[in-house]
């Protein structure tokens, strides 16, 4: 009996404890907001509920229990009714529940969903299938979730280092789920994946982000304008998806019957190239092109050129870094002979097992090297176009 009252004591205390944390983080992330006097926030927005905080913010208060040094992040509150803003999380949604439905997974919170890195790895299944970085099921532990993150986010972070993208975010800030380095990894990830969804976001997307710091005991504020989406790599990117509105789309997505006949006929010329290293292709999967060997042998035979095995690329890739090398390569080569492959397929595209990368690849090389290529674009012309663009490439 009595260790039972001992029990029940100290189970009281502790959520006794536990209440008083968190009243004090709610009393110091109020503290922070209120010395910004943010006066023009409606009056409606500025109700609160017990815990002091404004119910738009949706922030966990205990997040905000800031040791010294401690840095944290969140949107000002009229942020939340900028059009733009509004657009592009609406986009971001409905591109994740639409790309994750096959899961049976539906993303309600950013914040929430994603923090745990389970999510962003079976996205990163959707557009890399041979990718698997989820070793097991849902991660329920503390310590299972933040070495899935610390997985995705390692693999994540090296493809964005070889596209060049800005990393905006840290381990930390994704794992306790600040919503602005969120948004930031989902939209790199549009860019990463090439998804066709990224051009319905705005083309712009500055907002005001309030800066909470904890200084010599005190919580110093501040705001800052954040860039999420920037017009003029908005253009650039822009005018590399119009030249991906093919033919190619148009076969995939409308003509799936003739899709064969095409791949029969590209099959026809890659066959005749390699037939002189031994390696016959039954099929256009992009499994054969993806470390990059046979887009080196077939750009060399096509230019009547030999690559010394072993000094410009790896006979054997082991790595997805190895295999961006031997495509690096061969893109080179391929802009070297004056066909600018870079406007029609993307190194990353071929990497992540994009299939329509390939065929744009393989249909560029077969028109600029086979004479009878005019019979396959007649055999295609009548297809109805995806894109309607003058500068088309396919058009």
């Amino acid at each position: 009996m009595s260790a039972a009252i001992e029990s029940s004591s100290f189970l009281s205390n502790t959520l006794k404890r536990r209440q008083q944390k968190r009243h004090e983080a709610s009393k110091i992330l109020q503290e922070g907001i209120s010395s910004l006097h943010l006066s023009s926030i409606p009056n409606e927005q500025q109700a609160t509920h017990e815990g002091g905080i404004y119910p738009l913010l949706n922030i966990d208060p205990e997040s905000y229990l800031l040791e010294e040094g401690d840095e944290r992040s969140m949107l000002e509150p009229n942020s939340y009714n900028n059009p733009n803003f509004k657009q592009t999380i609406n986009v971001l949604f409905n591109w994740l529940n639409t790309s994750l439905s096959k899961n049976s997974i539906i993303i309600r919170s950013f914040e929430e969903d994603l923090y745990d890195g389970y999510v962003l790895g079976k996205l990163i299944e959707y557009y890399q299938p041979r990718v698997r970085l989820l070793l097991d099921d849902i991660p329920l532990s503390e310590e299972s979730k933040k070495k899935t993150l610390e997985r995705v986010l390692h693999y994540l972070e090296t493809c964005f280092s070889q596209q060049n993208l800005p990393v905006k975010w840290t381990f930390e800030q994704v794992y306790n789920r600040d919503l602005i380095c969120i948004l930031h990894l989902l939209l790199t990830c549009m860019q990463l994946f090439n998804v066709k969804a990224r051009y319905d976001l705005p083309k712009h997307l500055l907002l005001k982000v309030i800066v909470v710091k904890k200084i010599n005991g005190i919580l110093q504020t501040r705001i800052v304008n954040e860039c999420f989406i920037d017009d003029y790599e908005r253009e650039l990117t822009s005018e590399v998806s119009s030249k991906q509105g093919d033919l190619i789309d148009t076969l995939f997505d409308l003509a799936p019957d003739k899709l064969a006949g095409v791949e029969k006929i590209l099959l026809n010329f890659i066959n005749n190239q390699l037939n002189r290293y031994n390696i016959c292709v039954k099929q256009i999967d992009i499994e054969h092109f993806q470390d990059g060997l046979n887009l080196l042998y077939l750009i060399s035979n096509l230019e009547n050129y030999f690559i010394i095995l072993n000094k410009y690329y790896h006979k054997r890739p082991l790595t997805r870094e190895q295999s961006h090398v031997n495509i690096q390569l061969a893109f080179q080569l391929m802009n070297q002979a004056g066909i600018e492959i870079d406007q029609y397929c993307r190194i990353n595209d071929l990497l992540s097992g994009n299939q329509r990368t390939l065929y744009r690849l393989l249909f560029q090389l077969y028109l600029r090297y086979n004479k009878d290529s005019n019979n396959l674009l007649k055999s295609i012309s009548s297809l109805p176009s995806v894109r309607m663009d003058a500068d088309s490439p396919f058009l």
